[in-house]
C-alpha cells in the first residue's frame, strides 16, 4: 500500500512538472506585444492529468497554472482570474467526457466525445467568456483579435496530448525497430516539406493540405495513436515557429492551423477504425476457429430454418457432410407428414418468445441410428427484432444417457442378486399403487424372510451365503410371471409383488410354489444347503392404501409364520398387528429387570494386529440371556433400550463392567491391550457422558489410554459442534477415540477433520463385498488412505475370509476384527488369549 501510494504522489508531481514545463514553453511561441499564440501544450497536460489521475491532480496543476498567469498579467487579480480560467476549461473538458476509452484505448465513439467536448464546447466557451471579461480585466488587450488563433491552439493541444498520452500507456509494445524507422521516415518527410512550404513566403492552403493529410492518413494507418501525436506536434511547432517569427500572417497561421486539426481528426478517427476493424477481423477469425473446433455439433439456419452452414462436428455426429445438409430444411423444424409435431411447436413458440429453448431430443444419423441429443436453439433478430436466423448447438447424448441409466440400476437393484432393492421396489409399488388405484385393482404384497439363513451364513462364511442369497433370487424369478416384481431389501429378505390377482387361490398358489421350491436342496459351493422360507401376505386395499402400511403388515404377517414353525405363510390380519405390539411391550417390561435380574453379560471379540498377526485390541458386545427366551439377538432390544431410555443406564453398566474386567485381567498379571466400548446416542451429552467416564475409569483404577471409546458416524454428523466439544473433553482425560461404521453417515469432510478421533473403523457393509466389488475394494482403500492422512490407525469390521484379510493386509490396513480371526468370546475365553505381563510392569491400583 505504501508503495502505490508512492508510485501515486510520483505520477502527480510528474504532472506538476510537465505543466509547468508547458507552461514555459507555450509562453515562448508568443510574440512581443500578443497575449496568446498559437501554440498552447498546457490545456492538453491538464486533461491528460485529470483523465488519468482523477480530481487528485487539481492541487498539481495549480502551481503551473499560476505561472502562467505571473507570465501573461501584470496584476495579481489579473494571474488568479488566467489561472482559474485555465483550470475550469480544463475540468469543462474532463466533465463532459463520460466513460471516456475504457482500457486507455481510443475508440470512434470516443473521438467523437473528444472533438465534442474540447474543441467544440470547452474551448469556444473558455474563450467566448475570455472576450466577455477582457473589456473589465484586460482593456489594453485585444483579445478578440486572436480568438480564432487561442481557439485553435487549444483545440490542437486537446487532440495531440490526449490520444497520444492513452497510445503511450497502452501501445508501448508498437515501439520496435520497424515502428521508429518507419516514424523517422514520416518525421523527416513532414518537417522538410513544412520547411519548403513555410520558409519565406506563405504556402497555398492546398499545398498545407497536401502535406497534412497523406502523413496524418499514413500515420494512422501504420502507426497509431503515438505517430499522429508526434507528426501533428512536428507541424504545429513548425507553424507556431513561422507566426513567432513573422514569416507569416496571423490568417495564413488559422488557415494552416483549421487544417491541421481536420487532418489530426481525421487521423485520430482512421486510428480508432483501424483498431475496431482490426479486433472485428480477430474477433471473427476467432469465432470461425471455434466453430470449426467446436466438440459440439453447430448447424446455422435462416429464418425458413434452411441450413447455411454446418461445422465439422455436425458431419462427425450425424455423418451428414456439409454438401448434405447446406440448402436443407433443419429437421428441427421439418414437418412431418404436413405438421409440425408437438415438441416443434413448443420449441418454436419459446422461440419466438425468449429467444432460447434448451432440451433433449430424438434424432437421427445419415445410417439411420437413433441416438438422444441434447439441443441449444436461439433465434437471432434484425434491428427492427424479425428473426433472420436460428443458430443450434448439440451434443450427442448417448453416452451421458448410458451412464445415468447405469448409475438408475444401481441405485434400484441390488448389487449381489441384480433384483430391485429398498428404492426401485418403493417406486415400483408407489407405481402400481397408482395404476391400482385408478384402475380400481387389488395386489398383493409378499414379505420373505430365509430361514436358518444366519446359522449357515455363520457356519460356512458369507461368501457361500452370498451365493445361497443368488440362488434363491433365480429360483423366485424362475417361479414368478414376467409381470411380478421382486426384490431383496436387505439380508435375507425378499419381497415379491403380485399385480394382476383375481382371487385368494391365485396368491396361495404362487406362494406354496415358491416354498416348495424354496425347500429344495441348493447345490452351492460343494454343499448341499437345505433352507425355507416364512412368507407374509398383505392386500390392497383391504390391509392398506399406502406402500408403507402395506410393508410394515406383511412384516407382522412373516413374523405370525415364523411363529407358527418357520416353512409357511400367513395373510395379515388385525389381531397380528395388536399381538405383535403386546410382544415389543412384554420385551420391553423383561429388559428394565434385566441388569437387576443379571440378565445382561459382556462378550469380548478380539482385534488383531494384521503386520504382526498380535491381538491389538477388543471390542465389548452386550447380550441378554432371557431365563425363557433364550438368548435375544441386540438387534431386538437395543431399539427398545434406545426409545424409552433405557440405554442410558445399560451404557454406563457396560463401561463400568468393561473397566472393571480389564483391571482385574491386569491385576492378575496379563498384557491387557485396548479394550472399547460403544456409546449410544442418549449417551453422547456433554455432562453426562464425560462424568460418566471419570466415574468409570477412577472406581475401576484403569489406565485412561487402555479405554476406547466408539462413536458411531451418524451420531457425531447429527450435532457436530457440540460432538467437537464433547470429544475434545474426552480427549483431555486421555481415553481414545473411534468412529464407528465409517462411510455410513454421510460426513462432511470439512467437519470430519476438526474431529479429535484416534481410530476409525470401516463399516462391514464395505468389507463384505471385498476383494469380488471392486467399488466396495475402493471405497475401502479410500477410506485407509484418508485415515493414514489424518493420522488415524485403521480398523476393518467384519472380516469373515482370507482373501479379505489379505487384501487388508496389502491397502495397508492396521487391525482387523471379524469371524475370520474369532467370535465374540465370554469373558473367560478372552482371558485365555492375554499373554503375561512383562515382568517389570507397573500395575495401578
Amino acid at each position: 500500500m505504501r508503495d502505490f501510494m508512492a508510485l501515486q504522489n510520483k505520477n502527480h508531481w510528474f504532472l506538476a512538472l510537465a505543466y509547468a514545463l508547458a507552461v514555459v514553453l507555450d509562453h515562448g511561441f508568443i510574440s512581443d506585444g500578443a497575449l496568446f499564440g498559437p501554440f498552447n501544450f498546457q490545456l492538453g497536460i491538464a486533461v491528460i492529468g485529470l483523465l488519468l489521475l482523477g480530481l487528485g491532480a487539481i492541487p498539481y496543476l495549480i502551481p503551473g497554472a499560476l505561472l502562467f498567469g505571473l507570465l501573461q498579467a501584470t496584476s495579481p487579480v489579473l494571474t488568479v482570474l488566467l489561472a482559474l480560467l485555465h483550470l475550469g476549461q480544463a475540468l469543462c473538458i474532463f466533465s463532459l467526457l463520460p466513460l471516456f476509452a475504457p482500457e486507455r484505448q481510443i475508440r470512434i465513439i470516443d473521438s467523437h466525445r473528444l472533438l465534442m467536448a474540447g474543441p467544440v464546447t470547452g474551448n469556444l466557451l473558455f474563450v467566448s467568456l475570455l472576450i466577455s471579461l477582457q473589456q473589465f480585466f484586460m482593456p489594453q488587450a485585444d483579445v478578440s483579435a486572436s480568438w480564432l488563433m487561442l481557439w485553435l491552439g487549444h483545440s490542437l493541444s486537446v487532440l495531440i496530448v490526449v490520444p497520444t498520452g492513452y497510445a503511450i500507456l497502452t501501445d508501448r509494445s508498437l515501439v520496435r525497430a520497424n515502428w521508429l524507422i518507419e516514424l523517422t521516415l514520416l518525421v523527416s518527410i513532414a518537417a522538410s516539406g513544412g520547411m519548403l512550404l513555410l520558409t519565406g513566403r506563405e504556402a497555398l492552403t492546398l499545398e498545407v493540405a497536401y502535406l497534412m493529410f497523406p502523413l496524418l492518413i499514413w500515420s494512422s494507418l501504420r502507426l497509431g495513436q503515438m505517430g499522429n501525436g508526434i507528426v501533428a506536434l512536428l507541424i504545429w511547432l513548425l507553424l507556431s515557429a513561422q507566426y513567432v517569427m513573422g514569416l507569416s500572417s496571423s490568417d495564413y497561421i488559422n488557415s494552416a492551423l483549421f487544417l491541421l486539426a481536420i487532418a489530426l481528426q481525421t487521423g485520430i478517427f482512421l486510428t480508432a477504425s483501424h483498431r475496431e476493424n482490426r479486433r472485428a477481423v480477430n474477433a471473427a477469425r476467432l469465432s470461425a476457429k471455434i466453430f470449426d473446433y467446436a466438440s459440439e455439433g453447430i448447424l446455422l439456419t435462416d429464418a425458413d430454418a434452411k441450413i447455411i452452414a454446418t461445422n465439422p462436428a455436425f458431419e462427425k455426429i450425424t455423418g451428414f457432410t456439409r454438401e448434405d445438409a447446406i440448402g436443407k430444411t433443419s429437421r428441427i423444424f421439418g414437418e412431418h407428414q404436413g405438421r409440425l409435431s408437438e415438441l416443434q411447436s413448443v420449441q418454436l413458440a419459446s422461440l419466438r418468445a425468449t429467444g432460447q429453448w434448451e432440451g433433449e431430443i430424438q434424432d437421427r444419423r445419415k445410417n439411420g441410428e437413433f441416438y438422444p441429443a441434447w439441443l441449444s436453439m436461439s433465434a437471432v433478430r434484425d434491428e427492427q427484432g424479425y428473426i433472420t436466423n436460428f443458430v443450434g448447438v448439440f451434443s450427442d447424448y448417448t453416452a451421458r444417457k448410458e451412464s445415468e441409466q447405469r448409475m438408475r440400476h444401481l441405485a434400484q437393484h441390488d448389487a449381489l442378486t441384480g433384483l430391485l432393492n429398498r428404492n426401485g421396489l418403493q417406486e415400483a409399488l408407489n407405481a402400481i399403487l397408482i395404476r391400482s388405484g385408478t384402475k380400481c385393482r387389488s395386489f398383493a404384497l409378499l414379505f420373505i424372510d430365509l430361514d436358518r439363513f444366519k446359522t449357515i451364513n455363520d457356519t460356512l462364511g458369507h461368501d457361500v451365503g452370498d451365493e445361497l442369497l443368488k440362488v434363491v433370487a433365480n429360483r423366485l424369478r424362475g417361479h414368478l410371471k414376467q409381470h411380478d416384481i421382486v426384490a431383496r431389501l436387505g439380508g435375507d429378505e425378499f419381497t415379491v409383488l403380485l399385480e394382476h390377482i383375481i382371487h385368494h387361490e391365485q396368491i396361495i398358489q404362487v406362494v406354496e410354489r415358491i416354498l416348495a421350491s424354496l425347500g429344495e436342496v441348493h447345490q452351492v459351493g460343494g454343499h448341499e444347503l437345505f433352507v425355507t422360507g416364512s412368507i407374509g401376505v398383505s392386500l390392497y386395499p383391504h390391509d392398506g392404501g399406502a406402500a408403507a402400511q402395506l410393508m410394515k403388515n406383511a412384516d407382522i404377517a412373516m413374523y405370525r409364520a415364523k411363529e407358527l414353525g418357520k416353512n409357511t405363510y400367513q395373510f395379515y390380519a388385525t389381531e397380528m398387528n395388536v399381538a405383535h405390539h403386546v410382544s415389543h411391550l412384554s420385551l420391553e417390561n423383561a429388559l428394565r429387570f434385566a441388569m437387576e435380574r443379571k440378565q445382561l453379560q459382556l462378550v469380548y471379540q478380539p482385534q488383531y494386529d494384521l503386520l504382526t498377526g498380535q491381538l491389538a485390541g477388543m471390542e465389548c458386545l452386550i447380550r441378554w440371556h432371557h431365563p425363557e427366551l433364550g438368548l435375544i439377538s441386540p438387534a431386538q432390544f437395543i431399539p427398545i433400550a434406545e426409545e424409552n431410555g433405557l440405554i442410558v443406564a445399560m451404557g454406563d453398566w457396560v463401561l463400568n463392567e468393561a473397566c472393571h474386567t480389564a483391571q482385574q485381567w491386569r491385576l492378575a498379571g496379563l498384557e491387557v491391550p485396548r479394550i472399547a466400548v460403544n456409546l449410544s446416542v442418549r449417551q453422547f451429552k456433554p455432562l453426562l457422558l464425560v462424568n460418566q467416564i471419570k466415574l468409570a475409569l477412577s472406581s475401576s483404577g484403569l489406565p485412561a489410554h487402555l479405554l476406547e471409546l466408539e462413536v458411531t458416524e451418524s451420531v457425531i454428523m447429527k450435532r457436530v459442534h457440540e460432538a467437537v466439544e464433547i470429544l475434545r473433553e474426552l480427549k483431555l482425560l486421555g481415553v481414545k477415540l473411534a468412529i464407528d461404521d465409517f462411510g455410513t453417515g454421510y460426513s462432511s469432510l470439512s467437519q470430519f477433520k476438526v474431529l479429535p478421533l484416534d481410530v476409525l473403523k470401516i463399516d462391514r457393509s464395505f468389507i463384505e463385498g471385498i476383494p469380488s466389488d471392486q467399488d466396495d475394494v475402493v471405497i475401502a482403500e479410500t477410506i485407509m488412505i484418508l485415515a493414514r492422512k489424518m493420522g488415524m490407525s485403521v480398523v476393518a469390521e467384519g472380516v469373515e475370509t482370507a482373501k479379505q484379510m489379505q487384501l487388508l493386509q496389502k491397502m495397508g490396513c492396521d487391525v482387523g476384527q471379524g469371524y475370520f480371526f474369532s467370535r465374540p468370546l465370554p469373558a473367560l475365553e478372552m482371558q485365555g488369549l492375554l499373554k503375561p505381563a512383562l515382568s517389570d510392569e507397573v500395575i495401578e491400583t
